[in-house]
């Protein structure tokens, strides 16, 4: 366990010095010369690309931990799988409850003609409207639940 430990430690002092290294070299890359902001914008876009690599790795990495900690105990399984489950009916029944009619409203024609709305998408932003419907009732009503349990119990 010390031996990860250190490893990890390592790992993330080698990861920040990296990034305050990109930094340094951003900030110390503006010029106002003859191709003003060139260098800069190479800079800048090294150290985006960096963020969406560190922000890719550290979801990866969580999400691998979480799977491995979730599959090493049958009950967490189990219990993970249903969630899962539960979320997964609550998004078929979200989908097949949305219509896919466009809405009206000022300025759709726009939308529609360029593409950014189709059926398809308004089919999509309805499921995910009434996906967010059903979890706020969901947790309204067990904040209700949990608080009436709790003063019968007293």
């Amino acid at each position: 366990m010390e031996k990860t430990r250190k490893i990890t430690t390592i790992t993330l002092y080698v990861l920040m010095a990296i990034s305050v290294l990109l930094f340094v070299l951003m900030v110390s890359s503006i010029d106002d010369g003859p191709t003003q902001g060139s260098r800069a914008m190479q800079m800048i876009t090294m150290n985006i690309n960096w963020s969406i690599f560190l922000f890719v790795a550290s979801a990866l990495i969580t999400v691998g931990f979480a799977l491995v900690q979730m599959f090493s105990d049958k009950t967490k399984a189990l219990n993970a799988l249903g969630s899962v489950g539960i979320l997964a009916v609550i998004l078929l029944v979200s989908y097949f409850v949305a219509s896919d009619q466009i809405p009206t409203f000022f300025g759709v024609e726009k939308f529609v003609a360029d593409g950014t709305l189709t059926e398809s998408v308004s089919k999509w932003i309805g499921t995910g409207l009434y996906v967010t419907y059903i979890l706020f009732a969901g947790a309204f009503l067990s904040i209700i639940g949990f608080g009436a349990a709790s003063i019968f119990k007293r």
